[in-house]
């Protein structure tokens, strides 16, 4: 009998990354957004962020007729790799809940 391991799917999906890099500039920068249900969303980029910065992402549809609204990440766990660039894992901020006074 065989056993199918589920491996999991990566989804990789254009988007436009905006925020500020670890010298305080910001900065617009078209990239890959990388999905992975194990892995999470991670995305490279060609400058050095800070881990904690917010980046805003934004998918980019080329058949979409709407404009789609970016999306507020903190960049965490950030390394380079081969070609120069820097990857970070996103995590999604979630919305602060108001304490009733």
């Amino acid at each position: 009998m065989l056993l199918n391991a589920r491996s999991p799917i990566t989804s990789v999906y254009q988007v436009e990354v905006s925020g500020w890099d670890s010298s305080q500039s910001f900065f617009v920068e078209k990239s890959d957004l990388e999905w992975n249900e194990e892995s999470g969303k991670r995305v490279a980029l060609s400058r050095p962020v800070r881990e904690g910065s917010i980046l805003f992402v934004r998918l980019l549809q080329p058949t979409a007729q709407e404009r789609s609204y970016p999306v507020a990440y903190v960049a965490e766990a950030g390394s380079s790799v081969a070609n120069g660039q820097f990857q970070f894992r996103l995590k999604q901020v979630q919305p602060s809940q108001c304490e009733k006074q």
